[in-house]
C-alpha cells in the first residue's frame, strides 16, 4: 500500500514535468509580484500611512511586509510610479487614441445596426404574412404598383408587363400551396459564437 501511495505521490516529479514546473513557479512567483504592486498601488491612492502590519482599526493588513511611510521596498520589486504631470504625449500616442476612438464609434455603429436587423427578425412560428413591411396606418403615398412598374419598364421594356405577369402568378401559386399545404417555416437564427 504505501508503494502504491509513493508511486502515486510521485508522478508529479519526473524529470518529464519540469519543465512545467518551472514555468509553475515563474508564474507564481509574478503572480504574488503584481499582487504586492498592485496592494501598494491601492493604498497609495488612498492615501493610507498606517503602522506597519495593522491597519487603523488595529486589523493585520494584507500586505504587511510594505509600509508607505518608509518609501523604500522590503522586496526586489521595481518601485512602481505613476507621475504623469511632466509626461509628453507623443503625435503617435494621439494618432493611436483618435484611431481607437475611431473603432469605437464603428463598433456601437454596427451594434446598432445589428439591434435594427436583430428587431425586424421575425419569430419561427409565426407566419411571414401576417408581417406587414409597413408599420404605419396612413395611405400609401403612391399607387400601389406604380413604383414597381417604373422599375419593370426601366429594366426590361416593353417585355415589362409580360414579366410581371409571370412574377405575379408564381406568387399566386406560391401563396395557393402554402395556404393548402400550411408549411411551418424553417427558423433563421443567427449564430453568434
Amino acid at each position: 500500500m504505501e508503494d502504491m501511495s509513493s508511486t502515486l505521490m510521485s508522478w508529479f516529479s519526473s524529470p518529464v514535468y519540469s519543465r512545467y514546473w518551472q514555468h509553475y513557479q515563474q508564474a507564481t512567483a509574478w503572480q504574488q509580484r503584481h499582487r504586492r504592486a498592485y496592494g501598494k498601488a491601492l493604498d497609495a491612492a488612498r492615501g493610507h500611512a498606517h503602522s506597519r502590519g495593522r491597519d487603523a482599526g488595529g486589523r493585520r493588513q494584507r500586505y504587511a511586509d510594505w509600509n508607505p511611510a518608509e518609501g523604500g521596498e522590503s522586496s526586489s520589486d521595481d518601485e512602481i510610479e505613476c507621475d504623469i504631470s511632466n509626461m509628453e504625449i507623443s503625435d503617435e500616442l494621439r494618432q493611436y487614441f483618435a484611431q481607437t476612438e475611431k473603432h469605437r464609434e464603428e463598433l456601437k455603429k454596427q451594434q446598432r445596426i445589428e439591434d435594427e436587423l436583430h428587431e425586424s427578425y421575425v419569430p419561427a412560428d409565426r407566419d411571414l404574412r401576417d408581417v406587414s413591411s409597413r408599420s404605419s396606418a396612413a395611405p400609401p403615398s403612391d399607387r400601389p404598383g406604380e413604383r414597381r412598374g417604373a422599375e419593370m419598364k426601366k429594366l426590361y421594356g416593353a417585355d415589362a408587363a409580360k414579366v410581371l405577369a409571370m412574377e405575379a402568378a408564381m406568387q399566386l401559386s406560391f401563396d395557393r400551396n402554402c395556404d393548402l399545404k400550411q408549411p411551418k417555416y424553417w427558423p433563421v437564427i443567427p449564430l453568434k459564437l
